[in-house]
């Protein structure tokens, strides 16, 4: 293979050139004024998109047609799609259609946007839980699993449940509807079925738009050719999308104007502009880098001055260092898990350093209100007794009383301080772990450096949480 001016190979220039030519065959304009941008190879080995002119602030980038975007409108052809969700359906969708390795997708109705998304996501974190999942996977992938912060691996945990969960609903429509697996699909074992999933599902997961369709919520979502090239920026992003309809901006994750169903999209430069060879880049959400990379893979390079500014959305989950006290107090811990549960305060126990000061959240305090209401050596609680705190303890989450009592809100206090210690203190542990491997980086391949770099990232921000939240 050989690299164009871009960067790119001789075959993706040929899969971007196609997907233009398919595009155009949708009634979008391709040409320069219409769309000036373009694939280029980033740091990373990453595709993103670049300005080939100058575009003035507040300018359309490109306007995708709505038949031309892969989501339950336009996958409406499916018997009874109506049974799976939008991820589910999309997911299939690709599994049906995926390439052969070198070879192009044979869909009738999007082979070339299909053609030219990622092959491959080995360096994704659902990838290796996955494959450890089914008794596989390199000794890499299990090194790094090995390294991941705890709030991180739980994170993940939860996705790869997602994703089994999807999984399982797609076999049972393809169970059911036996016709749809063509005699043209390419035999496969059912661990190479469930791997060319991990690929399909990971291409929605990473790479959709929140669209409001009309439809449910979990249902409004879009595969959009061009608009997905674009990567993350935490800060400045140069486009948005907004409504062809009107000027309204939308973002992932945030309920569109209208929802009038499969509408066109149109990108819009933002409110500084962009140069010729700028990087075009999109804001993911507002979200902390483990969020960023259990969802879609990566981390944001962050420096201290950015944590401590306030600006930056650094947080950290500290549900398992909670969860241990619960579980060091026996019967009374399980009655707390218990009261917590009903009441919703389960779970989610974050400290967080945006908007400053740095701060618990609600929920982290009110978990930690509730467990203090059953001081340690206190003796056998009665049931009286037990009813009596728990109704105090639910006057602060109605708003009747703002603290418990003083004392216990100086418990809580003193122990949100032994929590960001204990993450200091593993943070610290995690960051010479990752140091270790590196220096080991003579022997690893380099997609594995990368991802070290990534979880140094996510030590790095739980550790620089914590001390803020210490001096706050």
């Amino acid at each position: 293979m050989t690299l164009t001016d871009s960067g790119l190979t001789d075959c993706h220039e040929r899969r971007w050139n196609a997907l233009l030519e398919w595009l155009q065959g949708h009634g979008m304009m391709v040409d320069e004024d219409h769309l000036p941008v373009r694939p280029k190879n980033v740091a990373g080995a990453r595709l993103g998109l670049f300005a080939i002119v100058d575009i003035p602030p507040r300018t359309p980038i490109l306007t995708l047609p709505s038949k031309a975007k892969i989501n339950m409108a336009t996958l409406g052809h499916y018997p009874y799609s109506k049974r799976l969700t939008a991820t589910q359906l999309i997911s299939l969708h690709l599994l049906l259609y995926k390439p052969a390795p070198g070879c192009e997708s044979d869909d009738p109705h999007f082979a070339p946007y299909i053609s030219i998304l990622p092959r491959d996501f080995g360096d994704h974190p659902l990838t290796w839980a996955v494959h450890r999942t089914l008794g596989a996977g390199s000794r890499e992938e299990h090194s790094l699993l090995r390294l991941l912060p705890p709030s991180v691996l739980s994170d993940l945990l939860l996705l790869e449940r997602r994703f089994w969960k999807d999984w399982e609903a797609v076999l049972l429509y393809l169970d059911d509807l036996p016709d749809l697996s063509s005699p043209r699909r390419r035999p496969r074992t059912q661990s190479e079925l469930i791997l060319d999933f991990v690929w399909a599902w990971l291409n929605v997961n990473t790479r959709c738009l929140y669209d409001d369709l009309g439809l449910g919520k979990d249902n409004n979502m879009s595969l959009c050719p061009v608009f997905d090239f674009a990567n993350h920026a935490w800060m400045q992003p140069t486009m948005e999308p907004v409504r062809a309809a009107g000027s309204e901006i939308w973002r992932p994750g945030r309920c569109s104007p209208g929802g009038d169903g499969n509408t066109d999209l149109v990108c819009v430069s933002c409110e500084r502009g962009i140069v010729r060879d700028q990087e075009v880049t999109l804001s993911y959400g507002w979200h902390s880098n483990r969020t960023l990379f259990v969802e879609y893979g990566f981390a944001n390079a962050i420096t201290s001055e950015e944590l401590m500014s306030g600006v930056y959305p650094g947080q950290v989950n500290v549900q398992d260092i909670v969860t241990t006290w619960l579980d060091c107090r026996g019967e009374l811990g399980t009655f707390v898990k218990g009261t917590l549960e009903a009441e919703g305060y389960w779970g989610d126990w974050t400290i967080h350093c945006s908007p400053l000061p740095t701060q618990a959240s609600f929920r982290l305090i009110t978990a930690l209100r509730l467990y203090h209401s059953f001081p340690e050596g206190a003796g056998v609680w009665s049931e009286e007794e037990t009813t009596a705190a728990s109704r105090r303890w639910r006057d602060t989450i109605l708003g009747h009383e703002e603290v418990v009592s003083e004392e216990n809100e100086k418990a809580c206090e003193e122990s949100i301080g032994e929590i960001c210690e204990v993450v200091i203190k593993r943070a610290e542990r995690g960051i010479e772990a990752v140091k270790e491997d590196m220096r080991m980086e003579s022997e690893v391949s380099e997609w594995f450096q990368d991802v070290l770099v990534a979880v140094d990232f996510l030590w790095f921000e739980e550790r620089a949480v914590a001390k803020a939240m210490l001096i706050a």
